[in-house]
């Protein structure tokens, strides 16, 4: 493999795990193929790393005590990063036009999705756990189709995915802390700063993109397709100080933290405040 194509390549059409987790040559080069390649609507995967539709709930916070509970929660992540490393190989191939660096940040947050993949795949298996012991979902690759254009994808995997995982992260650092594990804490840390460059990535594509009569809110909303909605760009809990840091505008902050639709629960509430997160900050 020689270009950034022919690893995208790869990553997509092997079947199995410890290709997708290789990381990519210091070398590659981004030398444009002679026309666009068409990337698969779906990966290629083993049945044993199979996604399927079938739902797989993560515990809740207060369980966390039980380290198979730790380990069937790290699984839930590690679902998600696969997925993601996927995703990123998929956009090499969709946007090959795209500039320079946009298509080197897509690189890089490849690679760090498969450091992050390796350290939730170690604890889980000192947990006892391993990687496809429970359902895999299609959560992000079901958002495919709304993700034809650069800024789309760029709204929908790294404002949306990526920045709930800012909560999300930040959460289970917590949780796990509380509950006295801080091998999983220090992991859930490292992933958290490494997702904070990633949502800078995809922000600073949706900034260029932006129209100068939309304001950032607008522009987002008008991004999404329904029933895809930015109550997915925030965890059950959500942290405005993570969005500052990333550098998105405080009416965007404000504006999504006050987002509400009818799929929006409250579920979780009663878990943070066992594992001592103040819900009312």
């Amino acid at each position: 493999m020689s270009s950034y194509s022919e690893y995208a390549e790869f990553i997509l059409y092997s079947p199995d795990l410890e290709s997708k987790l290789t990381p990519p040559d210091s070398h590659l080069t981004d030398s444009l193929a002679p026309q666009k390649l068409d990337p698969p609507s779906i990966p290629t995967r083993h049945s044993s790393i199979a996604m399927t539709d079938e739902k797989s709930k993560i515990p809740r916070l207060e369980h966390l005590n039980d380290p198979r509970n730790v380990g069937l929660s790290l699984h839930h992540f590690a679902n998600h990063e696969l997925m993601a490393i996927e995703l990123f190989a998929w956009a090499l191939l969709k946007f090959p036009d795209a500039p320079a660096g946009v298509r080197r940040g897509f690189l890089k947050s490849l690679q760090e999705e498969q450091s992050h993949f390796r350290l939730y795949q170690m604890r889980m298996e000192e947990l006892g756990i391993g990687f496809g012991d429970r359902p895999l979902n299609r959560l992000f690759w079901k958002q495919i189709s709304k993700m034809e254009t650069l800024e789309k994808f760029s709204a929908v995997l790294s404002i949306s995915f990526e920045g709930a995982n800012l909560d999300f992260s930040q959460v289970y650092k917590q949780a796990f802390a509380f509950h006295g594990d801080e091998k999983s804490a220090t992991i859930m840390e490292t992933v958290f700063e490494d997702e904070v460059r990633h949502v800078k990535r995809g922000l600073a594509v949706f900034k260029k993109t932006k129209p100068n009569d939309m304001n950032e809110w607008e522009y987002f909303q008008s991004l999404l397709e329904f029933p895809f909605t930015p109550r997915r760009a925030k965890g059950y809990f959500y942290i405005p100080e993570t969005r500052r840091r990333v550098g998105f505008s405080e009416p965007f902050i404000e504006s999504l933290g006050k987002y509400e639709d009818q799929y929006t629960g409250r579920v979780h509430l009663s878990s943070l405040e066992k594992v001592g997160i103040d819900i009312g900050k």
